[in-house]
């Protein structure tokens, strides 16, 4: 029974460092600082608290005396004494009397690596980053009020990753002088005018165009939050309407999307800022972030724009087949309905209050349908992730102990002709063989098929595929096992271990990648469950091998011959084994849990 250090055991230790670093990596808000940070200035990472090390970074005004009718150029660097990067910062200016926050950012000069972000009901007087890439430097202009005199001072969250970060670190005080210029007034062209009227947007629903609102039979009742209309008008262009209600410097945007999650969409934006109205083109990017279009595509054109009573509607000819950021999109092909509202700014939108996902997909050019935005059920993908965990945490995790461990254990005690270990070892891996497959089938059913997406941003459904092709073929490999005393069982024996730790180390990391996908909706705890698996699992195997080898004696020699007795040590890996099943049970059941509660 003598056996070495199993490798799989070195796989696990690297695969968890791996894990380890990736997860270290991510920024919890890579697209900028969620409005919620704009209190604390704190952001909102789980299981993080402010580091103590003296920061590395700063925010330099450009100048220490100005008028309130000047702009002040501020860079947020990396000190000359440090080499670090930071991925992410906050910054806000505050009267040093009052401690009351001030003025507004233009993010102009900052070349697309920043951006305004909403905190107490106006729009730009927080700044925050775009992406969660390592920048050494980020430019930012700065408006102090037209009426203020005194000291500001600026405070700077710098993040450099998800459990590294620094709050409200300050800048040098600038003093600013109440110019005695008065400020000019400016009419907006829309306030002489007669206002525009929103037409009623509900006629024809479903006759003549299709709809999809919200809330559930709103369009009967005629008070739906967000509504999006679609019809063709000729071969190359639909006619959209976008309409809902917003507050102050907010939009209503909808995006075509192939697979329901933000990424790879184009979007059609209807925003008010600063009372001007306007219907753009946008971009949802890889990164989930979202960019407007410089200059509109051919084909697009506002027909119409208004406000009233708290609603903004935008009517827009739009093109159905057509190009952007290199990404070809043909609107006459099925594609599900993405609707948001939030916080705009002058030349992009912020991250979305409120967001709806059709449950189904549609074709625009010919379907006349009303549509009601509503969750689709997610038992299919609690189903997917529950099978997945009992067969992989808890079945594999077992079944594989006992071919390497247990044959000398139980001796002489079989159930149909079998021995008892090897009755367990085949029943635990039929079953995480029977939930692997239905659980595939499921996801596939819930989905629709596969969804084409970067391996890069979410590498999870291919490994899952891989797991599941390797899981898929062990039984068959079984059927064709040798005799045991037959001269090449060595490599039926290598290539059944090589392909089932493969699939289980596969099969776990997958669980891991799905924790931060953001239709698992899991907490962030799932990951320390998960870690605390695996520092089991590979704790079972060093205590069992350490077992092996301090019972393989003499002793054991002649035991061989005498297969009516356990070898040595029988009870301790009995007990052993069932404090271990014990553990990753509730392991599991933790984490199928915070599946069933997502």
């Amino acid at each position: 029974m003598r056996t070495s250090l199993p490798a799989v055991c070195y796989l696990w230790i690297i695969a968890l460092v791996c894990l380890c670093l990736r997860f270290d990596s991510v920024i919890a808000n890579s697209i900028g600082a969620p409005t919620t940070s704009c209190t604390s200035m704190s952001p909102d990472h789980d299981g993080g608290s402010p580091s103590n090390d003296p920061c590395p970074f700063e925010t330099v005004p450009s100048q220490v005396e100005m008028f309130s009718n000047e702009s002040l150029t501020l860079t947020i660097q990396t000190k000359l004494s440090s080499s670090k990067t930071f991925k992410g910062f906050l910054i806000m200016g505050f009267d040093s009397v009052t401690d009351v926050v001030i003025g507004t950012f233009d993010t102009d000069l900052s070349q697309g690596q920043s951006q305004p972000l909403r905190c107490y009901d106006t729009y730009d007087m927080a700044a925050t980053h775009r992406s969660a890439t390592g920048k050494n430097s980020v430019t930012i202009e700065w408006i102090p009020p037209i009426d203020f005199d005194g000291v500001v001072v600026f405070k700077t969250t710098f993040v450099e990753a998800k459990l590294t970060y620094w709050i409200k670190e300050l800048s040098q005080q600038v003093k600013i002088t109440r110019s005695d210029a008065t400020p000019t007034t400016t009419i907006d062209p829309q306030s002489t005018t007669e206002q525009p009227v929103i037409p009623d947007v509900y006629e024809g629903c479903g006759i003549s165009k299709g709809c999809a609102a919200a809330p559930t039979g709103c369009v009967g009742s005629r008070d739906c939050s967000m509504l999006t209309t679609y019809k063709r008008v000729d071969d190359n262009h639909l006619q959209l309407e976008v309409y809902g209600q917003i507050s102050g410097d907010e939009y209503v945007a909808v995006g075509f999307s192939t697979d329901r999650e933000m990424g790879v969409d184009s979007v059609v934006e209807c925003a008010n800022y600063r009372n001007k109205l306007g219907a753009y083109q946008s971009y949802n990017t890889p990164e989930k972030s979202n960019l407007r279009v410089e200059s509109q595509l051919p084909g697009f054109n506002m027909t119409l724009a208004a406000f009233s009573d708290g609603f903004i509607y935008c009517n827009v000819l739009h093109p159905i087949s057509y190009t952007m950021n290199n990404v070809a999109f043909d609107l006459s092909q099925p594609h599900y309905l993405l609707m948001a509202t939030g916080p705009t700014g002058d030349y992009n939108i912020q991250e979305h209050n409120e967001e709806e996902i059709s449950s189904s997909s549609v074709v625009l050019t010919n379907a006349l349908c009303i549509m009601y935005f509503k969750e689709a059920s997610r038992v299919l993908k609690q189903l997917h992730g529950s099978f997945m965990v009992i067969a992989w945490l808890m079945a594999a995790s077992a079944g594989v102990l006992m071919p390497r461990y247990m044959k000398k254990t139980w001796v002489g005690k079989q159930f149909m002709k079998k021995d008892l270990w090897f009755v367990f070892h085949q029943g635990l891996m039929v079953l995480a063989w029977c939930l692997t497959v239905v659980g595939f089938i499921i996801i596939f059913v819930d989905v629709g098929g596969w969804v084409s997406e970067s391996v890069s941003e979410n590498p999870h459904p291919l490994i899952g595929c891989i797991t599941t092709v390797l899981a898929f073929i062990q039984p068959f490999m079984a059927l064709m096992r040798p005799l045991p005393n037959a001269p090449n069982r060595y490599i039926f024996n290598w290539a059944h271990m090589l392909v089932g730790y493969s699939a289980h180390i596969l099969a776990i990391t997958c669980i891991f990648l799905a924790v931060e996908m953001d239709e698992a909706e899991l907490p962030y705890e799932t990951y320390w469950i998960l870690t605390a698996h695996i520092c089991c699992y590979v704790g079972a195997h060093l205590i069992l091998t350490y077992l092996a080898r301090r019972d393989y004696s003499a002793a054991d020699f002649a035991l061989k011959s005498d297969g009516s007795r356990d070898a040595q040590g029988s009870k301790l890996r009995q007990g052993i084994l069932a404090g271990y099943v014990c553990i990753i049970i509730g392991l599991g059941v933790a984490v199928i849990a915070f599946i069933a509660g997502a």
